[in-house]
């Protein structure tokens, strides 16, 4: 079996595990509500930091009334920044279905308010357990092997808070940290998975509504290198990518060869040394 097959393997190990987690009743009732969010870009999150440092999580008036909670009379708003978005006037439609953020142009911003949950009352929000940190080791050399192709690419790597995130990526200051507070094996995961954001994504995806492909994208190169050096991703890859993906196993063979693509890249540059001895994740 050639490496492009094993990869290929690996992927679809991956969308039978979104398969098998979307068909569980609890993942079910959450990505039913889940779907009703929207997501917010990292200018959006700081916006609602600052106005509500306790905010845990926001959604519109009319959002709120979809799951079931009516936003307390008197409370008030946060305002945030919602993109004005209008299509290309030619559409090739093989472009639309690869990258539907290529026939969607950005004319500006409005501000709009959305509630904090806090603010809200009514039927209670279904949870999941939340993607497991990874623990122990990681191959010795991955972290280094990672972090030479993020500055190669031209960008800063650091570590630090992350504002709530294991990792993030600036792509106006083209920067990339990476949180302070994780252990080895975590720490190469989210690297690789930032990495896969610096090859594919360019920031665009954030405020034209596609930052659920990019992250299904990312972590799916995340965990395609990371099973390929030796370092076991299951409990926090699963579950992220059925978040994102929003359970829909589709959505995950669609970004297949993007992801493989991306995937192959980071390893052609890894040492082989880097692919050797991983201790185990979870």
């Amino acid at each position: 079996m050639t490496g492009s097959d094993r990869l290929a393997e690996v992927h679809e190990r991956l969308v039978a595990a979104v398969e098998a987690m979307a068909s569980a009743a609890d993942w079910q009732r959450f990505l039913d509500v889940a779907r009703q969010f929207h997501t917010y870009s990292a200018n959006n999150v700081w916006l609602i930091l600052a106005q509500r440092p306790t905010a845990t999580r926001v959604a519109g008036f009319q959002t709120w009334r979809k799951v079931g909670r009516q936003v307390r009379r008197g409370e008030k708003g946060i305002a945030i920044l919602a993109p004005v978005v209008t299509r290309a006037a030619a559409v090739n439609a093989d472009d639309e279905a690869q990258r539907p953020e290529l026939v969607r142009l950005l004319r500006g911003f409005r501000v709009v308010h959305v509630f904090d949950v806090d603010q809200t009352d009514g039927e209670p929000l279904p949870e999941v357990d939340p993607p497991a940190l990874l623990t122990g080791e990681a191959p010795v050399p991955l972290w280094e092997a990672l972090a030479a192709q993020v500055g190669a690419a031209g960008f800063a790597l650091s570590r630090g808070d992350c504002g709530g995130a294991n990792g993030r990526t600036d792509f106006g200051d083209r920067t990339v940290r990476v949180r302070a507070d994780v252990g080895p094996a975590q720490a190469a995961k989210t690297l690789a998975h930032e990495l896969a954001h610096v090859l594919l994504h360019d920031g665009t995806e954030y405020l034209l509504g596609c930052r659920g492909r990019a992250e299904v994208e990312a972590e799916s190169v995340a965990y395609l290198v990371c099973s390929t050096a030796g370092l076991t991703t299951d409990g926090y890859s699963f579950p992220y990518v059925t978040h994102w993906s929003a359970g829909d196993a589709e959505v995950v063979r669609a970004t297949a060869e993007r992801a493989l693509g991306c995937a192959r890249r980071i390893l052609d540059g890894l040492e082989p040394s880097a692919t050797r001895g991983a201790g185990e994740a979870a």
